[in-house]
């Protein structure tokens, strides 16, 4: 699939790897220094020492990326809030949160970003598996981490859902999702008294700890759109804590926070209908839900004004598209009808949604996280699916998809894409991904096909499509790289980009990337 080995003994000795990579890099001790009695703390220094002594950054510095990621990216991932504390201080009390906060906001400086996410990757292999250490530090800073991994394309799919499997054991030994099973206890508690809920809380019931368990949810919701195994349970202590943090409101941005679980609650119970139909919501009552959550957050944004609300915004316009699209997957039923109401909806809801990316200010379109990003890239495959369904899946009716306009919305993220990038980045990535899709879109309709897209899709001529703005869809979350996987473009159009619009999720490149292998490649 996408490279990622789900294989516990090969997760270790490929953290294990990392680990040593950024030790030599960074000249910190071996972990074979450090003692496997898990009785004394992990001997890695902290964040503020490390940025400061080797001259990465100086506490000037560190404050304005500090402020930059208070203003600029929290409020687009309302899940963790970093306190109104210093620069040296939040180091004490938080070092890996501060860590993964500098590494969020370097993007201008791709090099630094790349060492400083290399050091992140030790931490993890020292102290989450070596040390087997549990934390809030350790899981509020994983969540951020991972939610602007993107700029880490070329490790991207050999890590990421890795590292979202790691979030939720920490999430469940920590005792966060409320279910009565085995949890591990906390080491060096002398150690963690600064991270101890006040007034003898547990973490579940603090705000911090709640957004952290509902950042965990959302982030693995999103990633399951195209890794479908990873996919955390939703109970009624996710819609509690969604609840408690919206009525307290302590930052404004816990109304989006709310607002963000609610989609994706929705968008689960709609994909019932798709695996086990007695389970399902009526058509009338799915919609009706869908048209009370839009007018609800459209509310909410009129009234937000204090924060920046581009990634909920994008989400709003992304609903019908998540919620309904469970219906374009694969069925067993290779002749499955599909309503025009239905299709239609889908449609406007992906054009809009790239519409929203190609307005967004030049400002803020580079700290959009993950899974902004993914819903974008669903919404392009969405797209490219349905201007592929035949006039029999779709009763003989017309679904509102012109190649044109998919052509166009490409051409026009790709030029987002180009004005965003410094080369050889993420921005560069995806705009080589989203020219291979519309190459493999033209190709495929150029060519006479007696089965396409497995029985249910063929190429067809789609008239224009209602609401079709020329601004387009990107594909910015994934890796694909692109100057250098150009020789096998044509095999990886065929077999890929296929068997993504069959099945609507990533695949992800059937080659190694050369930063991995280097990393497997060490003694």
């Amino acid at each position: 699939m996408d490279g990622v080995n789900d294989a516990p003994d090969s997760i270790v000795t490929v953290l294990l790897q990392t680990a040593r990579a950024a030790m030599q890099a960074s000249e910190m001790p071996s972990p074979s220094t450090v003692s496997n009695t898990s009785s004394q703390p992990s001997a890695i220094p902290e964040p503020l020492n490390s940025f400061i002594t080797r001259g990465f950054l100086s506490i000037t510095e560190g404050e304005e990326l500090l402020l930059k990621f208070r203003t600029d990216l929290m409020p687009l991932f309302p899940f963790v809030i970093v306190p109104e504390t210093s620069f040296v201080e939040l180091g004490k009390q938080s070092p890996f949160l501060l860590q993964c906060v500098i590494t969020a906001c370097l993007e201008h400086k791709p090099d630094l970003q790349q060492k400083l996410e290399l050091e992140a990757r030790a931490v993890i292999s020292t102290r989450i598996v070596m040390n087997m250490e549990r934390d809030m530090d350790l899981l509020r800073g994983l969540l951020v981490h991972i939610a602007w991994y993107h700029y880490h394309w070329r490790v991207y799919h050999t890590q990421v859902y890795m590292l979202l499997q790691m979030a939720m054991a920490i999430v469940v030994d920590l005792g966060l999702d409320r279910c009565d099973n085995f949890r591990m206890q906390r080491n060096y508690p002398s150690e963690k008294e600064t991270e101890e809920p006040a007034k003898g809380q547990a973490f579940y019931q603090t705000p911090d700890g709640q957004r952290a368990f509902l950042g965990c949810y959302y982030l693995c919701s999103k990633a399951s759109i195209f890794r479908r195994q990873l996919v955390m349970k939703h109970t009624d202590w996710v819609d509690y804590c969604a609840n408690s943090l919206g009525q307290r409101a302590e930052y404004p941005t816990d109304q989006s926070l709310k607002a963000l679980i609610e989609i994706q609650s929705l968008a689960r119970r709609s994909e019932l209908e798709v695996e086990d139909p007695t389970r399902a919501m009526s058509k009338d009552e799915l919609f009706r839900s869908l048209e009370v959550l839009e007018n609800r957050i459209e509310h909410l944004l009129v009234q937000e004004t204090q924060c920046d609300t581009w990634a909920l915004r994008l989400e709003l316009h992304a609903i019908p598209a998540i919620v309904l699209g469970h219906a374009l997957r694969q069925q067993k039923d290779g002749h499955r009808q599909y309503e025009k109401q239905q299709l239609l909806t889908i449609a406007r809801s992906a054009f809009n949604t790239v519409t929203v990316f190609l307005a967004s200010p030049a400002s803020v379109t580079p700290n959009l996280p993950m899974f902004s990003y993914t819903s974008i890239w669903y919404g392009l495959l969405v797209l490219s699916k349905l201007s592929l369904l035949s006039d029999t899946a779709t009763k003989g009716k017309a679904v509102d998809v012109h190649p044109k306009d998919i052509h166009n919305l490409g051409l026009a993220a790709m030029q987002k894409m180009e004005a965003m990038s410094r080369q050889d980045d993420v921005w560069d990535n995806c705009r080589a991904v989203i020219g291979s899709m519309l190459s493999w879109l033209e190709s495929s309709r150029a060519q006479p096909q007696s089965t396409p897209d497995r029985e249910d899709t063929t190429p067809s001529s789609i008239q224009h499509a209602e609401n079709a703005h020329t601004s387009p869809q990107p594909v910015p979350d994934d890796p694909p790289r692109a100057p250098e996987f150009a020789a096998v473009a044509e095999d990886w159009d065929a077999a890929v980009w296929q068997q993504m619009l069959h099945d609507l999720t990533w695949i992800g490149l059937p080659v190694e990337q050369p930063f991995a292998v280097d990393l497997a490649c060490l003694p």
